[in-house]
């Protein structure tokens, strides 16, 4: 008998038992399927991980061997190169050339050339930055010369610096790693004969450019005998130069265009303006120019 007001726990009826409770969770297999992931991603893991120290040790092991001549080269001349900047850079030249300098005779030797700003000039990480963005320019042909410009020692270098040995240890993955590898390769096939040839420099002019161009504000020049260690040169010059040009009037014809005065101060004639300082400075007179008036050709002189 139920005593009245006793609770009684509801029951489902017997026939209704399965729909009524939730089916027992097979937590064993669960189990077993979650650690069956584990292991079977942590293998995974520990594979690449020891794929990716492979490919790491094989690359280190490439600038440790194969590479480390040229790297302890490439980081000297860049050392003595910066060194010589960092130098330059600390106040304005004096003029001085060496007696024995002979402008012409540096053609039988290996230059190199790099041209900076004055505020690039006052650390590394700004000669590295101006050197990858150095220009051409006409300073260097106006004398004669075809150095070498720096801005290929610095980019097809860089694979040779310790910076980028450190960005390769940071490195994890297998592909990352990999696609170093292969630019490792590309390097060393393609940059590095050039490198080497960078390497055997004789001598280094250095330009550092004070204003925004060439033709308003002076240029500091340098030059360094880098076999021996001496400096050549070294001046503060003001660019001077105009660019001079003819036209040639024929007869039935329409008169050539004047060319701007833009382009007659332009960067071609300031540079050989430069130059031409600096060869007055080893002992040879700049030439000089006088207004002539106009010279009339006769009408039967082929033009």
């Amino acid at each position: 008998m139920k005593k009245q007001g006793q609770l009684v726990p509801a029951r489902p009826h017997v026939d209704a038992e399965a729909a009524a409770y939730m089916p027992r969770i097979p937590w064993r297999w669960v189990i077993l399927g979650s650690l069956s992931v584990v292991v079977v991603t942590g293998g995974y893991w520990l594979k690449e991980q020891r794929k990716a120290s492979d490919l790491r040790v094989a690359i280190l092991r490439v600038h440790e061997t194969e590479l480390a001549e040229a790297r302890q080269a490439y980081a000297s001349l860049r050392g003595k190169l910066e060194g010589l900047v960092l130098s330059a850079a600390q106040k304005a030249p004096d003029s001085f050339a060496d007696p024995r300098l002979n402008i012409g005779g540096l053609r039988s030797g290996n230059g190199l050339y790099l041209r900076l700003s004055s505020t690039e000039a006052k650390t590394k990480a700004g000669i590295e930055s101006g050197a990858k963005r150095m220009d051409p320019d006409n300073i260097a042909s106006c004398l004669g010369l075809q150095p070498s410009s720096a801005r290929g020692l610095y980019e097809k270098g860089e694979f040779l610096t310790a910076h980028w040995i450190a960005e390769v240890k940071k490195l994890r993955d297998v592909m990352s790693l990999r696609v170093q590898d292969e630019v490792l390769s590309r390097h060393i096939k393609a940059d590095l004969p050039s490198v080497l040839g960078l390497l055997r420099t004789d001598w280094f002019m250095l330009v550092l450019q004070e204003g925004a161009n060439r033709r308003d504000a002076p240029v500091d020049v340098f030059l360094w005998d880098l076999r021996h260690g001496e400096q050549l040169l070294r001046a503060h010059v003001q660019s001077r130069g105009i660019l001079l040009t003819t036209r040639v009037l024929s007869k039935d014809a329409p008169p050539a265009p004047r060319l701007p005065e833009a382009d007659r101060t332009g960067g071609a004639a300031n540079d050989c303006s430069i130059a031409a300082q600096l060869k007055e400075l080893t002992g040879h007179p700049a030439a000089t120019v006088h207004e002539a008036g106009s010279i009339d050709v006769p009408a039967n002189v082929q033009k």
